[in-house]
């Protein structure tokens, strides 16, 4: 009887909150969805390579140290020419291109540039890339030698003014490859590529108008590839979606006025906890694309990443930055490499000695030569904020399976973790054995351990193809890595 009644009071209890509207939702577990199918051909996009190797150094007259123990470090000498700052002043004594007042005339002398090449080679890397930034002082005056208000103008990062004579400009690149040649051999200047301008569209690096810099890239690229008629030339500007944004416009002119180039640098400094410059889609549609993705654009040409860091805060100068905590530096690697893999960007050229991300890039390392393939992303993340996605891969000469997962939010404080699960489609027949092991991201230690190998079976109803299903909880700031091997 008691049964009875409880039942008709919870019948007349479900009746009410019918007819006052109240809804009663189970609660179902979120969860991302992240496969590709390494059966289709179509979803193989590239080998992959290892971005990490380039580092910045600015006229590294005393050799250079780089601690990564991972690939092989090539250096890219910025402001080798002159036209560098010491203490707010020009310092005339590190030019390759000098005004004689007694002789009133102009002169090389190309000791400093000579020592600054050496330096690396000695110290035991290649060059990636010369940057023909920095004007030396003595080009900003004219051909007369005279100073137009009597004294140099300085900027931050020391001349930032257009050379006065462009014809003169043009005649000393001549003679800067044509002792690179002769000194070093004209195979090991054909691997080096030489950057014209730096960080093009800050005044401090170019104080000239954007039509000035087109005409003096032409002048300097006719110059360099006269001496040297294969040499790689590009330039290097400021990310697309900046107040000073000129690299769209210079892929445009270029192709209307047929003047070439084999590369072009992008600087990209984001805010860790800024969403607009933390989320990937959006950062390569506004940043990236307006360059490499519109129709002018030289299709043999690279799009490199010639300035990067995860920032936390950044000096009023603009020159100096805090970099973000580690956790956030290694799970947004991941995701940029994601992007580079899909986009088929190259080369990350970083300061410092490259032990930000030291986890990701262990990771990242030991799929270098393995075939990236595109994939798909299903379902809605706990926090919708969490930008969640994986890169899948496949070692064809080991018969392995690669896939790495990454888990990001721009809201430091962020702590929720998502569910994945990971499909891959393989060519094996349902019920093939295979092995498998996971690698997690630990924040709190800034390492990753392996657990054991572990026998799992892949299932379907093709005869010759089946699917591996791996479900997994990655905590935000995080990354992780899982190897399928078929036995």
């Amino acid at each position: 009887m008691k049964n009875k009644k409880r039942l008709c009071h919870i019948l007349k209890y479900i009746i009410t909150c019918f007819l006052f509207g109240v809804i009663f939702i189970i609660p179902i577990q979120a969860q991302i969805v992240l496969q590709t199918d390494f059966t289709d051909s179509e979803n193989a996009r590239q080998n992959i390579d290892y971005h990490f190797n380039v580092f910045n150094r600015i006229t590294p007259l005393n050799g250079v140290k780089i601690k990564t123990p991972l690939g092989k470090p090539r250096v890219c000498i910025v402001r080798p020419l002159g036209g560098i700052v010491k203490n707010g002043k020009p310092d005339i004594s590190k030019d390759s291109y000098k005004w004689d007042k007694k002789s009133k005339t102009f002169y090389t002398d190309f000791t400093v540039l000579k020592n600054q090449i050496d330096g690396v080679i000695n110290s035991g890397y290649a060059i990636h890339q010369i940057v023909l930034d920095n004007p030396s002082w003595a080009f900003q005056r004219n051909k007369n030698g005279e100073l137009v208000a009597d004294s140099l103008k300085v900027s931050t990062y020391g001349n930032a003014e257009p050379p006065k004579d462009y014809n003169a400009w043009s005649n000393y690149l001549k003679d800067v490859l044509k002792f690179l040649v002769n000194t070093y051999g004209e195979e090991s200047m054909l691997k080096i590529q030489f950057n014209i301008g730096r960080e093009i569209g800050t005044p401090s690096h170019w104080s000239g108008s954007k039509e000035a810099f087109f005409e003096f890239y032409k002048i300097s690229s006719s110059a360099i590839r006269e001496v040297l008629p294969t040499a790689k030339v590009g330039t290097h500007f400021l990310w697309g979606s900046s107040k000073n944004a000129w690299g769209t416009d210079f892929i445009k002119w270029s192709k209307a006025n047929n003047v070439h180039y084999d590369f072009i640098g992008v600087s990209f400094y984001p805010f860790y906890n800024k969403p607009d410059r933390t989320l990937f889609k959006e950062v390569y549609a506004k940043d990236f694309a307006v360059i490499k993705d519109i129709p002018e654009w030289h299709k043999n040409a690279k799009l490199e990443m010639h300035e990067y860091a995860l920032i936390k805060s950044l000096n009023k100068a603009g020159n100096a930055f805090e970099n973000a905590p580690k956790a956030q530096q290694n799970s947004f690697i991941v995701g940029l490499m994601k992007m580079f893999y899909e986009h088929n960007m190259q080369n990350v050229f970083q300061w410092g000695q490259g032990t930000n991300f030291e986890a990701a890039q262990e990771a990242l390392f030991s799929i270098q030569g393995q075939t990236y393939y595109t994939s798909t992303k299903n379902g809605k993340p706990l926090l919708e904020t969490n930008d969640v996605d994986a890169i899948f891969i496949k070692d064809v000469s080991n018969n392995i399976y690669n896939i790495m997962a990454y888990n990001y939010n721009a809201n430091p404080n962020a702590t929720t973790d998502e569910h994945l699960n990971l499909k891959a489609k393989l060519d094996v027949p349902p019920g093939t054995k295979v092995k498998v092991r996971f690698a997690l991201y630990n924040k709190e230690k800034d390492t990753m351990s392996w657990s054991e190998w572990k026998e799992e079976a892949t299932q379907g109803n093709e005869k010759s193809k089946s699917v591996i299903s791996l479900n997994a909880e990655l905590p935000v700031f995080s990354f992780l890595k899982y190897e399928v091997k078929v036995q």
